[in-house]
């Protein structure tokens, strides 16, 4: 009888073990799995012939040329308590934020040097169009109108992250003619400055005359490997002026 109660002392002991070492072994798993998820969408009202990067500024949004740190500065001296967060790639290929405290219509510059910029957003409403430039120069980069939060670019760099892509949403919001959307991945981040080559189609759409939008979700999400850039390009077939919208949607993985 005690080699039996012994024995389903060990029985007992080894299946707690066990399942401490299969929870373990679970957290451990979702650990290397974490993820950030990521949503961009620009609505622009200047599609022409040429094919070009979806955004909210039309022609006006450019990228870093070269290396830099950057300056903000509002139109009214009112917005002295506004946060902008830059979302970016450092010289070193990696993701950061940084973030400005602006001043009103004094520039405000940061002490890290960016290669590239990605999206930019404020925390609060700002009383007038804040713009963010390079330091060198003062050379525009893109801005926050009145009223909006985020001067949204239909583009995302994964810096040293993988990306997964898990839906994508072209849409046209007048009657102009027809437009061709593509879903472009660049895997070297660098052709940001020459979009015209060096990139991968990984969807495309036609839209025809018409208001419409597609929702175009992947069963599987698309995998875009750690230092590129992803992008929604747009242009009017035959027809200059093209207002259209872009939503693309997915994340990071975090490891």
């Amino acid at each position: 009888m005690k080699k039996l109660i012994v024995l389903f002392g060990i029985l007992i002991a080894f299946s707690v073990c066990g399942s401490c070492f299969a929870t373990e072994a679970v957290q451990e798993r979702d650990r290397n799995h974490e993820v950030r998820g990521w949503h961009v969408k620009a609505v622009d009202d200047d599609i022409d012939l040429a094919a070009e990067l979806v955004t909210e500024l039309d022609t006006t949004y450019a990228q870093l040329a070269a290396e830099d740190y950057i300056t903000a500065v509002s139109a009214s001296t009112a917005d002295t308590t506004q946060t902008l967060t830059i979302e970016a790639i450092d010289t070193k290929g990696k993701q950061i934020d940084v973030s400005l405290a602006l001043n009103g219509t004094s520039l405000v510059g940061n002490s890290i040097k960016l290669r590239y910029i990605d999206q930019v957003e404020l925390d609060k409403e700002c009383a007038g169009t804040v713009s963010l430039s390079r330091m060198t120069g003062t050379t525009f980069i893109t801005s926050v109108p009145i009223g909006q939060l985020k001067a949204q670019m239909a583009q995302h760099f994964n810096g040293e992250k993988d990306s997964y892509i898990t839906m994508w949403r072209p849409a046209v919001t007048s009657t102009d003619g027809i437009v061709h959307f593509e879903l472009r991945w660049y895997p070297d981040d660098a052709d940001c400055l020459d979009a015209t080559d060096g990139y991968i189609v990984l969807d495309d759409a036609d839209m025809t005359n018409v208001c419409d939008n597609w929702d175009l979700s992947f069963e599987q999400p698309i995998r875009c490997l750690a230092g590129g850039w992803l992008a929604g390009m747009a242009r009017g077939v035959g027809t200059s002026d093209v207002d259209v919208s872009l939503a693309i949607q997915g994340y990071d993985v975090l490891q």
